[in-house]
Parts: structure tokens; sequence; C-alpha cells
């Protein structure tokens, strides 16, 4: 008697197949709206003065930190959705009600925020800081939508979001700088294009309502913005305490080498976003954490190796002739730099997702760390750019290394938990 088959249950190597697609469109995506930040960047370091180019690259590394609660929110909807809710319409509308009020703390904040910045930049007016608070709302909102999209999987659509919206933010960007030739343009230009960006985001997410009963959610986004508003402010602390400390040419040259560790920040994004609906649960977190991490320091070594192969060529290649007296060869160090963001932004997703509050504090520790660095070697008059490039190298790997020890400790316990559990 032949014995009858059973068709096959896919297998696990298929549904990676079938999930590299559209993780491979995100990537792309993701890739492309960083190319554009990048160019823009480019641009900027070459249309405008150092002192200039210095001006708005602090606005944009404040930037950076005013998008924490979009992060926040992105994560909090991609999180919640990403455990499959029995009432996800529901669920889905309490979000965008959080995502909205979020948008508006954000503007206040900024609204409070704006002598105090203007005094730290040595800046000529609030103008500026005013038109960054423009280009923050929208930009919260759009944070949100990226996460109803990312919660339910929507990688379709949230690569033609992300698409539009790097498209439009930096290109207003560009065009700012093109028509107006100064830091203020630019941001007007960020800021049309972030509201024009929040409209195309709401319509791709599903045109979702209002709903009460939104405190959970706002708690939970709360509580991950204290975790993340850490990881951005060390992400972009170097920056501006180089901007705080340094002379206008050196701050300017400080800026244009932060762009090699922003590159090395931003390639392998579409790994976070792809893998962080997967650590709603722990097995996820445990399969998929350690191959990730790996990914994201092969990209990162990979981009170091090239930028130490260009050497002294590797600043003038971004920022023009002007640049590369200080730094030479040493240009590589950002690169590293970056990788260690990226890897560090990775671990502090999985924190997150597991509620464990040492995550955040380990980032804390290591913003306080480097900021004390900084201030100590100002105050002896040794300050340099690779000084503090070298501090906040030195405060990621500490990070990251702390944050590896802890995730390999997590992992054996939970594996000692799962085969106690089979035994029974």
């Amino acid at each position: 008697m032949t014995a009858v088959e059973t068709p096959p249950v896919p297998s696990q190597a298929r549904r990676r197949r079938e999930a590299a697609v559209p993780a491979a469109l995100v990537s792309l995506a993701l890739l492309g709206v960083n190319g554009l930040a990048y160019v823009m960047t480019v641009v900027a370091a070459r249309a405008l003065a150092p002192e200039a180019f210095g001006e708005l690259a602090a606005l944009l590394g404040v930037m950076f930190i005013g998008v924490v609660p979009a992060t926040a929110l992105q994560t909090t909807a991609a999180l919640t959705l990403g455990a499959n809710p029995a009432d996800r319409s529901a669920v889905q509308a309490r979000l965008h009600t959080a995502i909205w009020v979020g948008a508006a703390a954000v503007g206040v904040l900024g609204l409070i925020a704006v002598g105090p910045l203007v005094a730290l930049l040595h800046l000529s007016g609030p103008s500026t800081v005013l038109w960054l608070i423009a280009v923050l709302v929208p930009h919260t909102l759009v944070g949100g939508y990226d996460g109803l999209l990312q919660g339910n999987r929507r990688y379709g659509r949230l690569a033609l979001v992300n698409t539009t919206f790097g498209v439009l933010k930096s290109g207003g960007g560009i065009t700012g700088l093109i028509v107006g030739g100064t830091p203020e343009a630019a941001l007007i230009g960020m800021a049309l294009g972030c509201a024009a960006s929040a409209v195309v985001g709401w319509t791709f997410a599903g045109r979702p309502g209002f709903s009460r009963r939104i405190r959970g959610h706002v708690l939970s986004a709360a509580k991950a913005s204290g975790a993340l508003l850490g990881l951005v402010l060390m992400v972009n602390l170097d920056l501006l305490l180089a901007r705080h400390h340094l002379p206008a040419q050196l701050a300017g040259e400080y800026a244009v080498a932060s762009i090699f560790a922003k590159v090395a920040f931003w390639l392998p994004q579409g790994v976070s976003v792809v893998l962080l609906p997967r650590l709603a649960h722990a097995r996820g977190r445990r399969r998929l954490l350690p191959v990730a991490a790996a990914l994201v320091a092969l990209v990162g070594a990979l981009l170091t190796a090239a930028t130490a192969v260009l050497g002294a060529r590797a600043l003038p290649l971004v920022g023009g002739a002007e640049y590369g007296d200080a730094l030479g060869g040493a240009t590589w160090v950002f690169a590293m730099l970056g990788t260690l963001f990226a890897l560090a932004q990775l671990l502090l997703y999985s924190g997150i997702a597991a509620s464990d509050r040492v995550a955040a504090v380990a980032v804390w520790c290591a913003v306080s760390l480097e900021a004390a660095a900084v201030e100590v070697l100002a105050a002896r008059d040794g300050l340099t750019v690779l000084t503090i490039a070298g501090i906040a190298v030195g405060a990621s790997m500490l990070l990251v290394g702390t944050g590896m020890l802890r995730l390999w400790r997590t992992h054996a316990r939970e594996g000692l938990e799962l085969r106690a559990a089979a035994a029974r």
C-alpha cells in the first residue's frame, strides 16, 4: 500500500524568503530617504559658509532630539499592533489619537525651548528655531503613521510613505538652500515638505479616526521616549558639544565629518524597522536579535574600512577642499562611531520591547559619561575635533559592550527556561 504524502507545511526558509521582499523594499526606501538627507547635507556643506553650515548642522542635531516623540510613538504603535490585539481597529484609533496628542506636546515643548536654544547655539534670533518647530510637529505625525503601517506589516505602503517623506522633506530643504541660501530657508522648505508628508501618511495608513482611552498608549510612548531620548542625545551629543566648545571653523569641519557617522547609522535602519514588530514576542527577540546585530556590525565594518582606505581624501570628497586640515586621514573614526550607534539602537529596541528599564539607564549613563569627559578636557584646553570623536567612540563602545553582555545572559537564561519547560 502506497503511503499518501501529506502536503508540506510552508518551511521556515520559505517564510523567510516571502518576508525578504517587503523587508528589502523597506530597506531600499529607507536607504533612499537617508541618501536624500545625505545629499541635502552635502549641498548645505558646499552652499553655506563653514559658520552657517555649523549652525544648520547644530539645528539638525536638535531636530534629531526633537523627533524622539515621533520615534517613541512609532515604536509603541509597531509593538502594540505587532502583538496582534483582538480589537485591532479600536486599538488603531486609540493609537492615532495618541499620535496627535504627541505632536501637540512637541509643539508646546518646542516653544518653551526657543530661548535656551538661541543662547546655547549662539543664534542671532529665534526665527530658525521657530521654523524647526514647524518641521517637528508634522514630523511627529509621520512617525506615528509609520508605526501604524509597521505594526500592521504593510511594508509596501510603509516604503511609499517613507519615500514620499524623504523626497518632500529633503527636497524642500535643498530647494530652500538653492533659493534662499540660508539655514532658515532650508528649514522653511523642510517644514512644507513634512506637512505634505503627514497628509500622505494619514491616507496610506487607512485614514484612521480618533478614540478615547489613550492613557495606556501615551504612557507607553512616554516610557519609550525616555530611553530613546538618551539614545538620540548620544547620537547627536558630540556634534552639539563640538558646536558649543570648538571655534566656528573646527565646528564646521566636525559637522562635515559627522556625515560619515550618520551614514553608518542610517544604512542598516531597514533591519530595525522590519525586526521591531517581531520583538513584541520573547521568542522573536531570542531568535532574530543576534543575527540582526551581526548584520548591522558587518555593514558598519565595511563602511569603516572603505573610509579608512580613502584616508585624507574622505573629508574633502564630501565637504570640499576647505575641510580636512584638522582630521587628516582619521575620518574612519566617525564611520566606526555611527556603527556603534546603530548597534546601540538595535539593543535598545529589544530592551523597550522587553520592558527592560536597565537598557534606558545604561544609555543615560553613557551620555553622562561622554558629557563629563568632554567638559573635563574643555577645562584643560584639551579639546580637538579628534578628542571629542574619541570620547564619543569610547562611551558608545562601553554601551554596546554592556548591552551585548546583558543580551547574552538573557538569552542563556531563556534557553535554560525553555529546556526546563520541555523536560517537564
